[in-house]
């Protein structure tokens, strides 16, 4: 019987690849469409990215096709508008770039100012990392800037 638990998983795994390749197949023949363009241009900021970092990388450098849809409007469209300056890098360049051509986060209404600053600050810092490693770098700005150990 666990033999045929271990095909059903092997079985769902091709089906899944083959899904995927699919996927990418079918943006081969689309090239022209915006969906395909910005996928294209999220896997050339990630391209020098370990599989492991991928996914992350390529969530936050991947702009949707449809900014209606999203929380924050105008992220998304300075992402994409991002993407479009930076489109002759790759890899760890472009990600910088990205960086550098992204405005800073809007606060959300309520937030004290100096808090909103802070944010700010540890967003333009840490802005071409991706994943655990923003969030790390983001969390010891905040900190810093908190308890005023920048200043020391």
């Amino acid at each position: 019987m666990r033999w045929l638990r271990w095909a059903g998983l092997l079985a769902a795994g091709l089906a899944a690849s083959q899904v995927w390749a699919a996927s990418a197949a079918s943006c081969r023949s689309e090239a022209d469409s915006p969906a395909c363009q910005y996928q294209q241009a999220g896997e050339a900021s990630c391209s020098d990215v370990a599989r492991s970092e991928r996914t992350a990388c390529l969530q936050q450098f991947t702009p949707p096709a449809n900014c209606r849809r999203e929380r924050d409007q105008a992220a998304c469209i300075a992402l994409q508008q991002a993407q479009y300056q930076c489109s002759q890098q790759q890899g760890a360049a472009r990600r910088q770039c990205l960086a550098a051509a992204l405005p800073a986060p809007t606060c959300r209404p309520g937030t004290a100012q100096e808090r909103c600053r802070a944010l700010q600050e540890a967003a333009s810092r840490c802005g071409a990392l991706f994943g655990s490693r923003r969030r790390q770098c983001q969390h010891l700005a905040i900190q810093q800037l908190d308890d005023g150990s920048e200043q020391r």
